[in-house]
C-alpha cells in the first residue's frame, strides 16, 4: 500500500516512532545527509529502498533500521489503519510541524513532537500565541489551601485571556481544568496516553468538557495506552506550551517538579505558591522557592511574567506578529503590526497619529491595567497627551478606568 496522504504520512510517522527501532538520531542522519526532506518520507516505500541499498553516506545502523523497517512496512501500514480509525471515530486531529496549527511555543523549543494529535477547539493554539498560556500543576491529594488558591488565580488570569495549561490529573490539574474552562482564555489538557483515552477514567466530566470547549492534545497516537513513562514527556510538552509555570503544591519526590525543571530549562519563569514548612506534601515546592523560584502572591505578578514573554514572542515573530484587537465600537478591528507600531515610536514618533497612539496604548493594556503614569512610561508620551487619548478611548468604550487603572472593556 502506497500512501500519498500527509495525513496516513504523519499517522505513520508516530506508529514507526512507537513501535520500531528507529528514533530522532535516525531522522537527523537521514535528514543531514539529504537521504529524505522530511519526516514524513519514512512512509515513501520505494525511498526506502533507494535508502537501504547503501549508496547514500549514512550511519551503518540507521541503514539496518531502515530495512527492517521495509520487513515490517505492511505491519506498520496495518497499525496506521488502526489509527485512522480510531482518530475517525474520536473526531481526533492530527496536527504536525508542518502546519500552521503547530504551537509557536513548540516550534522555537528542541524536542518537541513532529506530529500530535488534538480533539476540542484547536483555535485555541493561536490564541495560546498571542494572548499567553500558564501551565498550572501541583499534587493529586492538595490541601484545601492549594485548591482554593488554583481555582482564585486560574479564574483571574482565564478572564484576562490567558490559556491555563495542565494534565487532567486528579487534584490541582483537575481544579486548574474546572475553574478555567469557560474563560475568555480556556484551558488544554495535555495527555500521556492518546486522546481518546480518559485518564484517570475518574476524570470523565472534565475530559468530556475540555472535549467541547477546551482542547485535549497528546503527541501519543489514537488508542494509545497511558503508560508510566510517558508521564515525564507529557510535563515537558506542558511546560513547552506555556510562557509561565505555576506550582501549586509538590511533595519532594512530586513529578510535578519535572513539569518545574523542564519549564526552567526551556527559559520559562516558574512560580510556586508557598506553604506551610511542616506540611509534607509542599516540600518540594518549598525546595523550588529556596532554590530561586519566584513567589506566587497572586495573578499580577503572573501576568507580568506573561506579558514580558508575549514581548519576546512577537519580537522573535517579527513583523509577522499581527495582534487582533476586536471591538465594533471603534476603528481598531482588523490586524495591526503591532512591532512596526512600536519601532516607529521610537525613531519617528511624530509620524505616529492619534490612531496609532491608541493602538499602541490598548496593546499595553491587553494583560494588565495600568495608570496614566505607567502608559506614560511605556509609550513615552507627554502626561497630557495620554489624558485626552484616554478620555477618547473611555468615550467610544475601547477603556474603562477603576481606582485611576485602565483596563480594556473587550478583553
Amino acid at each position: 500500500m502506497e500512501l500519498k496522504d500527509n495525513r496516513q504520512k504523519d499517522l505513520f510517522y508516530s506508529a514507526v516512532m512507537l513501535n520500531t527501532d528507529i528514533n530522532y538520531k535516525t531522522f537527523i542522519d537521514l535528514i543531514d545527509n539529504k537521504a529524505i526532506e522530511t519526516y514524513r518520507d519514512i512512509a515513501d516505500i520505494e525511498l526506502l529502498k533507494e535508502i537501504a541499498k547503501g549508496e547514500i553516506k549514512l550511519k551503518p545502523d540507521t541503514v539496518v533500521k531502515i530495512k527492517k523497517l521495509i520487513d515490517s512496512y505492511s505491519d506498520i501500514v496495518k497499525i496506521v489503519n488502526k489509527y485512522e480509525k480510531i482518530a475517525s471515530a474520536n473526531n481526533i486531529r492530527v496536527v504536525s510541524t508542518l502546519d500552521d496549527k503547530y504551537p509557536y511555543n513548540w516550534k522555537v523549543q528542541s524536542g518537541m513532537p513532529k506530529v500530535f494529535y488534538t480533539k476540542g477547539n484547536i483555535d485555541l493554539i493561536e490564541k495560546m500565541t498571542f494572548q499567553g498560556a500558564v501551565s498550572v500543576v501541583g499534587s493529586r491529594n492538595p490541601s484545601k489551601y492549594s485548591l482554593y488558591a488554583t481555582d482564585q488565580i486560574c479564574r483571574d488570569l482565564g478572564n484576562k485571556g490567558i490559556t491555563i495549561v495542565s494534565g487532567m490529573a486528579c487534584g490541582i490539574d483537575r481544579q486548574a481544568h474546572i475553574s478555567s474552562v469557560n474563560t475568555a482564555g480556556g484551558t488544554v489538557a495535555v495527555l500521556a496516553g492518546g486522546v481518546d483515552n480518559i485518564y484517570p477514567p475518574a476524570n470523565k466530566d472534565i475530559y468530556d468538557l475540555i472535549g467541547t470547549n477546551g482542547l485535549l492534545i497528546s503527541e501519543m497516537p489514537p488508542g494509545q495506552m497511558p503508560l508510566r513513562q510517558y508521564f515525564p514527556s507529557r510535563n515537558r510538552l506542558i511546560a513547552g506550551l506555556s510562557d509561565t509555570t505555576l506550582i501549586m503544591e509538590a511533595g519532594v519526590c512530586s513529578g510535578t517538579l519535572h513539569t518545574a525543571s523542564f519549564a526552567a530549562i526551556q527559559g520559562k519563569e516558574v512560580f510556586v505558591l508557598p506553604n506551610n514548612i511542616y506540611y509534607e506534601n509542599a516540600k518540594g515546592g518549598l525546595k523550588l522557592l529556596e532554590d530561586g523560584g519566584n513567589v506566587l502572591l497572586g495573578p499580577e505578578s503572573v501576568i507580568d511574567s506573561v506579558t514580558r514573554a508575549l514581548m519576546f514572542k512577537r519580537m522573535g515573530m517579527g513583523s509577522s506578529a499581527e495582534i487582533s484587537f476586536k471591538d465594533d465600537k471603534d476603528d481598531f478591528a482588523g490586524q495591526i503590526d503591532i512591532d512596526a507600531l512600536r519601532e516607529l515610536a521610537k525613531v519617528s514618533p511624530e509620524a505616529l497619529t492619534d490612531d496609532d497612539w491608541k493602538v499602541l496604548i490598548t496593546d499595553a493594556l491587553t494583560l494588565k491595567s495600568l495608570c496614566a503614569d505607567e502608559l506614560c512610561s511605556v509609550t513615552m508620551l507627554p502626561f497630557y497627551k495620554i489624558s485626552i487619548l484616554l478620555t477618547e478611548l473611555e468615550l467610544n468604550g475601547t477603556v474603562c478606568q477603576e481606582k485611576g487603572k485602565y483596563s480594556l472593556t473587550f478583553v
